[in-house]
């Protein structure tokens, strides 16, 4: 949850002998602000300095994590068996995790494909790590989503 969020931090302050409305309208923040992180499956991720890649300058990437199939979890994985490298939790396999961010990016589907994996890779370890960090994020906050007719659970 963002704690930058004004309703947030005027949710978490302590509130001194409080009515049930002011209980109430606390709660529905918290539960507002938990609800649009949750939903939000685009990350735009910024660097401090521009990044170089063959010529070209990136001064951000864009994620769409929601834009993700089973085709491109299959694909990861066959990939992944081809170097001879077993997939156990994709959460927590940097190359998973790599892959993903591959096939999500909006910049990165302009390179030609052996070269995408190697942009990745080729980050600064602080954006690298950012990256694959809302890459994990997603996915385990998609493992625990409730289950709704929505979601077709």
């Amino acid at each position: 949850m963002k704690n930058s969020d004004p309703a947030v931090k005027k949710a978490l302050e302590p509130i001194s002998d409080p009515t049930n409305e002011e209980l109430a309208e606390a709660a529905a923040a918290i539960e507002q602000a938990a609800q649009s992180e949750s939903d939000s499956f685009v990350y735009v991720h910024t660097f401090s300095r521009p990044f170089q890649w063959e010529g070209k300058s990136y001064d951000k990437l864009t994620f769409h994590w929601d834009a993700l199939t089973g085709a491109d979890h299959l694909e990861i994985e066959f990939e992944m068996m081809k170097q001879g490298k077993t997939l156990v939790v994709p959460e927590f396999t940097g190359e998973y995790l790599c892959g993903m961010a591959v096939r999500a990016c909006d910049e990165l589907r302009n390179i030609a494909p052996p070269s995408q994996k190697n942009v990745v890779r080729a980050l600064p370890l602080k954006d690298f790590t950012a990256i694959c960090n809302r890459a994990r994020n997603f996915l385990l906050r998609s493992e625990s989503l409730p289950e709704t007719e929505g979601n077709g659970s």
